[in-house]
């Protein structure tokens, strides 16, 4: 029987919502009280409810959901970062998490001692780690840069080093969350392969969240498909999958993220059901927007997937202002006209460019699904996404003669 590393009975977590006193004593609350601050009736959220779970040596395990469906709540469980409101985890072996690029860096330090850091934290001896290090050097060709503080590091070299760290110090179980949609395709398979290698010759265990179906198929031989903080299914890969596409391509009338806990200055609260002309394919979504501070440079993103959750286009919206002391409503429109027909999904980010980078006020996978209906070709071929893709080029020409 296969020997198990995590256990999870009766998993719940709670959090506590809206302002608080954060007084420690009865005279401090009183106060707090008289002031009128952190008062009212208590609100929560509760990102996990229930979590029964059982994870075995070797496995490489899947995590799907939509947005705020506990995926990352239920990593930072795992890792330690927060502690579950109620009932119990059990972990056999070292836990190595990577839940956000460079996670556990620290930016004054050089990418060696951040090295040597993360070694000690797992429990490594400095000979260990000097024996691992020209691997790691190997696989994050970072070697240049070794000497020179993380907080100078591209966010592609970050991510490099990070992983590589990650994966080669002495752990058993490796928790990753989106952690390789930074980095370019040739290092994303190369991460990859290294994690299937580790699972599969050193028995290393793998939890894995991601939006990219693809990465899961050829990574994952198990799937967990959590919605609104429970678990929904627990089985095969493919038919996850399946399952988790069921939940985001339901296409709803109006959408309401003010429960969906972010940290952005800048936030989506809610949208209306996304509307296609079916006369010129036009899409249109009306959508509430909250900023904590004036803003002149925002811009919205719109990251369109196929049913098979494989993005197939991005839009990114012209330049707008947001004056940050009320919500405000703001209209998009999209031709859709390249896209065949079927049923897609798509994340909406808000972001705004700082130099030659993008900060991230919001982002919401998923957020939105809607059907297109058209007639594809004029001979009236049924159009096969999975061989022919999803995006229509425009019509060729054909010329007789040189």
């Amino acid at each position: 029987m296969a020997e198990t590393v995590l256990r999870l009975e009766g998993v719940g977590k709670t959090y506590r919502l809206g302002k608080t006193s954060g007084a420690a004593t009865i005279q401090g609350r009183w106060q707090a009280w008289r002031k009128g601050e952190g008062g009212g009736a208590p609100t929560s959220f509760q990102a996990l409810q229930d979590i029964n779970l059982d994870i075995y040596k070797g496995e490489r395990v899947a995590l799907l959901g939509r947005n705020g469906a506990g995926k990352s709540t239920l990593l930072k469980l795992l890792a330690r970062i927060t502690a579950p409101t109620e009932g119990t985890i059990y972990i056999n072996g070292k836990i190595s998490s990577m839940l956000e690029v460079g996670t556990g860096f620290h930016r004054e330090l050089t990418g060696r001692e951040n090295i040597f850091l993360s070694g000690a934290i797992l429990g490594m001896k400095p000979q260990e780690i000097q024996e691992k290090l020209p691997e790691i050097l190997a696989f994050s060709q970072c070697e240049t840069f070794l000497d020179t503080p993380v907080k100078r590091y591209s966010s592609g070299m970050y991510l490099r080093l990070g992983f590589t760290v990650t994966a080669h110090l002495d752990a058993d179980i490796f928790l990753m969350d989106e952690v390789l949609a930074v980095g370019d395709m040739a290092f994303q398979k190369k991460c990859l392969d290294k994690m299937r290698e580790i699972s599969q010759q050193q028995g290393k265990t793998i939890l894995y969240v991601s939006h990219n179906m693809d990465t899961v198929r050829s990574l994952c031989d198990r799937c967990i498909v959590l919605d609104g903080g429970q678990v929904v299914y627990d089985g095969d890969v493919e038919q996850g999958i399946d399952h988790y596409m069921m939940q985001r391509l339901t296409v709803q009338d109006s959408y309401d993220f003010t429960d969906v806990p972010r940290k952005g200055t800048a936030q989506l609260m809610r949208m209306q059901r996304a509307q296609v002309s079916q006369k010129d394919h036009w899409l249109n979504l009306q959508l509430d927007l909250s900023s904590k501070e004036p803003r002149k440079g925002l811009h919205l993103r719109l990251t369109v997937a196929n049913a098979r959750g494989t993005p197939v286009a991005t839009a990114v919206s012209q330049p707008f202002a947001s004056d940050g002391t009320a919500e405000q409503r703001l209209t998009l429109t999209l031709d859709t006209d390249a896209l065949v027909s079927g049923t897609y999904s798509a994340d909406l980010a808000v972001v705004e460019p700082v130099g030659d980078k993008q900060q991230r006020h919001d982002f919401l996978e998923h957020a939105i699904a809607f059907t297109l209906e058209k007639e594809e070709l004029p001979y009236r071929v049924q159009w096969p996404q999975q061989t022919w893709g999803s995006v229509r080029l425009p019509v060729m020409r054909v010329e007789h003669g040189a």
